[in-house]
């Protein structure tokens, strides 16, 4: 059997290629040493928190631990906490449905129909403009709108339309509504912006070509490619909505108080730390659920280009 001499350059060869395999695994490893750290503390150990506190109970002001189930039992058959939470998705929901509806129309004219750069970021910047005011000065703003001496009510006055302030407007689910529509509204038009900016001009063109009209490109081309940014924008829409608590104690009243009101006051003045931790795993896992529901709802409507 003829032998192959052993060659000392390929050997030095394959030991650089292997040091430079190490390298650059030791570099990726520092790489992902900032993210992973940031996940586990604010994430992992946060949750992991919340569900050692869950499985808890208080007894006479004070945290005993346990291995109980009973807090996410409570849950869902004791009220207050089922029906404010359905009372909150309803809240969330709504305000997501009403802010796409306006967002779209917004987005659409940005996309397809400003064609100056200028008028553009005009427009753009008018869009989360309102970002830069407090949340609290927008949500008083809208209370002092609604009052029963408010702006609207003047105008209704002066224009003959009601003799006396009208108080329908306020301390009620549509104040709510109508408040958190107005503050969570740029985050639906970024969102389907951004879909839309996205829809090639060649597709559009070539539909075009073919005789399409303006009704049958918008059904077929551009809505379902936007469907994404709009399944997007709604989810932070209805998230923010859901969790908030600010507008229900401003402009909601007693009456349309939210889980988030409701979590404040179990951690404030009931000190049950365990039903509050397991609300606020409900919480989390619902928005889990629709995260992973709106990634395969994206996945079937997705249009391939």
């Amino acid at each position: 059997m003829t032998q192959i001499p052993f060659s000392a350059h390929g050997q030095s060869s394959g030991i650089s290629i292997r040091s430079a395999r190490k390298l650059e695994r030791r570099r990726m490893m520092l790489w992902l040493i900032p993210p992973v750290a940031w996940f586990t503390i604010f994430m992992l150990i946060p949750y992991a928190l919340l569900f050692y506190y869950s499985l808890g109970r208080v007894d006479d002001m004070r945290f005993v631990p346990g291995l109980s189930l009973d807090n996410f039992i409570r849950v869902f058959t004791s009220e207050p906490y089922l029906g404010v939470i359905i009372k909150s998705a309803r809240i969330g929901l709504m305000t997501a449905i009403l802010s796409a509806i306006i967002a779209y129309p917004l987005a659409f004219v940005l996309a397809f129909h400003v064609r100056s750069a200028g008028l553009k970021f005009v427009l753009y910047l008018l869009v989360i403009v309102p970002w830069w005011a407090s949340y609290l000065v927008k949500a008083y703003a809208w209370k002092t709108i609604l009052g029963t001496n408010g702006i609207l009510n003047a105008v209704l006055q002066a224009i003959g339309v009601a003799d006396e302030p009208v108080r329908l407007f306020l301390y009620n689910e549509f104040s709510v509504v109508l408040t958190l529509t107005y503050i969570f509204t740029p985050f639906a038009v970024l969102s389907i912006y951004a879909a839309l900016e996205r829809v090639p001009t060649s597709l559009i063109e070539a539909a075009q070509n073919l005789g399409a009209g303006g009704w049958e490109i918008f059904r077929k081309i551009v809505f379902p490619i936007s469907v994404p940014g709009i399944i997007a924008g709604g989810i932070i829409v209805f998230s923010l909505a859901f969790g908030d608590f600010v507008a229900p104690v401003l402009v909601g009243g007693a009456g349309s108080l939210m889980i988030s009101n409701i979590v404040i006051n179990l951690l404030g003045v009931a000190f049950d730390w365990p039903m509050a931790s397991a609300i606020g795993l409900v919480i989390i896992t619902l928005g889990l659920g629709l995260i992973s529901l709106s990634g395969w709802f994206e996945e079937k409507t997705q249009v391939r280009l």
